[in-house]
């Protein structure tokens, strides 16, 4: 699991059930703000043996966030620089905001990375209609 930053605002409908702002009400945090996390840096930490910190595999990414929230926008680079660099990791997201996916991506990003797995969440046939053409016109080694 790698959450760079935390929060996230609510985006349509399936948000009214989400686990990320119940949890957050449990807990007494305002999901509304959205900050860096300690962790930010995660993926490229290293031991005092060079090795890095995080094992090599599969790594949920922004479990407690949507990656592409608007409000981490100047933060999302330095995120797809660890991805670059962690190619023995493959990183997976969900988001609602698959619209905003060309915007957020790196100026070297090309085709894509093959060590990203992008996934579109929808709710309904309204979002279906409007976020999967969008998801599928996507270069087509993002979504496996």
């Amino acid at each position: 699991m790698w959450s760079p930053w935390r929060g996230c605002k609510r985006y349509s409908e399936g948000c009214k059930y989400c686990y990320i702002h119940k949890g957050d009400a449990k807990r007494g945090v305002d999901t509304g703000i959205i900050q860096p996390k300690d962790a930010f840096d995660k993926p490229i930490q290293k031991k005092r043996n060079g090795e890095y910190k995080m094992k090599s595999g599969l790594v949920y990414m922004c479990f407690s966030t949507d990656f592409l929230v608007e409000e981490a926008d100047e933060w999302r680079i330095e995120c797809w620089k660890a991805i670059k660099e962690r190619t023995d990791c493959t990183f997976l997201f969900l988001t609602k905001r698959i619209d905003r996916f060309l915007k957020c991506i790196p100026d070297d990003w090309g085709e894509g990375y093959e060590n990203v797995i992008v996934c579109c969440t929808i709710e309904n046939q309204e979002t279906a209609d409007s976020r999967l053409p969008i998801f599928n016109n996507l270069p087509k080694n993002i979504s496996k």
